[in-house]
């Protein structure tokens, strides 16, 4: 599993899967810690989030089966850790949230083409495909063709190799085509630019993070919510799209209320660690994001 497959799909924590809400909270609150999270706080925070317990630990459970956390038990105590693959995921995820909107990267003019077959019997696979290459910042441009405007070549194979698609060819190439618009038509760039105002206008409008509590649900919201433009968004570059392109704008109004979020979710998130151990809860992550 990769976050392509748990890629969030809208501007609440209600869409985001349990598993990611699990590693969102690894990255936010516990990241690169080497002591495990105690499990009591984790529960604490994902019902604070609105799961219930049964389902929180559930979600552990899963977790733990699926290779993406390691549980410990000392005594009475449980904790959780995550695996070196789960770490490896939540640190890709953390440089794109670095990076993506903070400056608009030059564009060499070359697409990268990727065009594969899958049988239709194979509906689980062509499904894990597309995620996965929408993940990666490609859109289909034709039925098997895919493109992007950046150099994903070698990733996108590796994807398809994993997934053990045995019919791919990759290029990078200029483009002439005949479609209106041109290739980036393939995207819809009208309907990324409402929901950048949309989410601007829900950064404008969120809590002042004076109540822990209320900050850290919504430092959670407003982090998944910008998480889900990696799929809509891509990185498309700006020879590409409209003059008023609302990406770094929007970035430079969510990072400044994620952190200013910040101290507030960092002690609701201290306080759930603090009612296992004083110890623990000072190394709660203060992680702040460049605008």
């Amino acid at each position: 599993m990769t976050l392509a497959d748990e890629a969030p799909n809208g501007f609440g924590i209600r869409r985001a899967s349990p598993v990611r809400l699990v590693l969102t909270i690894f990255g936010d609150y516990w990241w690169h810690v080497r002591e495990p999270l105690p499990t009591g706080a984790l529960v604490a925070a994902l019902t604070d989030l609105g799961l219930k317990e049964a389902a929180a630990r559930a979600t552990l459970t899963r977790m733990t089966r699926n290779g993406l956390l390691d549980a410990e038990r000392a005594g009475r105590r449980t904790t959780h850790r995550l695996t070196e693959r789960a770490v490896a995921i939540v640190d890709e995820e953390a440089r794109w949230l670095d990076d993506f909107g903070v400056d608009e990267q030059p564009w060499d003019g070359l697409w990268t083409v990727l065009a594969f077959s899958i049988p239709e019997s194979q509906r689980a696979t062509r499904h894990l495909v597309r995620s996965r290459l929408k993940w990666l910042g490609f859109a289909p441009l034709y039925d098997g063709v895919w493109i992007s405007p950046r150099d994903h070549a070698a990733e996108a194979m590796a994807q398809l190799r994993e997934l053990e698609v045995a019919d791919a060819t990759v290029m990078r190439a200029q483009l002439e085509t005949s479609i209106p618009g041109g290739p980036q038509s393939a995207w819809d760039l009208a309907g990324v630019a409402n929901r950048y105002r949309a989410f601007a206008a829900e950064v404008a409008a969120s809590v002042d993070g004076a109540v822990p509590a209320d900050a850290f649900v919504e430092r959670t919201r407003l982090m998944l919510a910008w998480q889900a433009f990696r799929v809509l968004d891509t990185g498309i570059p700006v020879e590409l799209v409209p003059g008023d392109w609302p990406r770094v704008a929007t970035r430079r109004a969510w990072a400044g209320r994620y952190n200013e979020l910040g101290p507030g979710a960092e002690q609701r998130m201290r306080g759930f660690v603090a009612e296992i151990s004083a110890e623990l809860a000072e190394l709660v992550t203060r992680r702040r994001l460049s605008r």
